[in-house]
């Protein structure tokens, strides 16, 4: 029995200096290769609670190709009068997608949109990628959006730069960087090419904030108990995740210091600019994050407005000498008072003030 033993042994420290080096050099090999996006669905293997809350999220819906029966639908047989110098519009679908004629410009000769950027639940705006001599490609958004609050095409809120070319009478010029930007915060993954987004992952989805997840899903499906896959880095913290929000909800390093000054209320669409001014934040020595109210999976619109006030009384307590107390509420009356929710010029979109503070009536 005692032989039997010891040869038992004897062949599981052979198996283990074999099998051993073999595994640490899997593991190694799985953490030094560059990771590469695996998609929401394999995501869903073990996050699924998250995969279901993202579904109805905005982000989910921030990016199509005009060929997307959802966009067509706002789109195909309305017009709009875009006004002097350009005239009306009307919208018209085939097997490419949407186009658009501008009669009295340019008869029946069509204006290809190519790209829907925004959620049909709040308000989608068109986008053109168009050839170019000297940049090569420049993108052109579109003059009129959908709004679903007034459940109609309106405006897009655009700089009066006067067109100069045929392809600007029907939206405005954007280029370089400024153009690669709105395809960024708008999908996972794009590359503009030749009038073309080549390499599309559409959308917002988990990846675009956690980074490519092979080497994850692969440390994952290998142990019961994987290392922690926060957004990538293992020194996360609330200055990283204001700055991972802010890349396409703006910081204040990408305003004006005129506009920091004045706070316009069209700055109210870029809450990490009014978070940051607040005393919520600056008090907080680096505890409060966007996180700290906001699942960042959750749609805003999924939630009670008494749980998101239940967020601000979790700090604001009559215990914690640290935090003022409203004078008139410690209950409730807290978004409604100190992050009021605002019409911004020329949208039909409301957006709840992030500049956290005691306004004047």
């Amino acid at each position: 029995m005692m032989l039997a033993d010891s040869r038992a042994n004897s062949l599981n420290r052979h198996l283990t200096a074999i099998l051993l080096p073999l595994l640490l050099a899997w593991f190694c090999e799985a953490e030094s290769e560059e990771p590469t996006f695996v998609g929401r669905e394999v995501c869903r293997e073990c996050h699924a609670e998250n995969y279901d809350l993202h579904a109805s999220h905005g982000h989910k819906h921030s990016f199509a190709t005009t060929d997307d029966p959802k966009i067509i639908e706002l789109f195909e047989g309305k017009s709009f009068d875009a006004g002097e110098p350009f005239g009306t519009f009307t919208y018209h679908a085939d097997e490419e997608g949407l186009y658009a004629l501008l009669p009295k410009k340019f008869g029946d000769r069509p204006f290809r949109l190519n790209y829907a950027l925004g959620s049909p639940d709040i308000a989608v705006t068109l986008l053109s990628l168009v050839p170019d001599p000297v940049e090569g490609t420049v993108a052109i958004e579109h003059r009129a959006s959908w709004y679903d609050r007034r459940g109609a095409l309106g405006p897009t809120p655009l700089d009066p730069i006067p067109p100069r070319t045929p392809a600007e009478m029907f939206g405005l010029r954007h280029e370089g960087k400024v153009m690669e930007r709105c395809i960024y915060c708008h999908t996972t993954r794009a590359t503009i090419k030749d009038q073309q987004i080549t390499d599309l992952i559409p959308n917002v989805n988990c990846e675009k904030c956690h980074g490519p997840g092979s080497v994850h899903v692969q440390q994952a499906r290998a142990t019961s108990t994987p290392p922690k896959y926060s957004v990538g880095r293992k020194e996360w913290d609330a200055e990283s995740e204001i700055q991972l929000c802010g890349d396409c909800h703006r910081l204040p390093t990408t305003i004006s210091r005129k506009k920091l000054r004045d706070y316009p209320d069209e700055l109210t669409r870029f809450q990490p600019v009014g978070m940051l001014r607040s005393a919520c934040y600056v008090k907080s020595a680096g505890r409060m994050r966007c996180s700290t109210c906001h699942n960042p999976h959750q749609s805003v619109t999924k939630v009670a407005r008494k749980e998101h006030i239940q967020n601000c009384i979790a700090c604001h307590q009559e215990d914690n000498p640290d935090h003022v107390l409203c004078p008139k509420s410690t209950t409730e009356g807290c978004i409604k008072c100190h992050m009021p929710e605002k019409d911004l010029p020329g949208l039909d979109i409301t957006f709840h003030d992030h500049w956290i503070r005691v306004i004047d009536e």
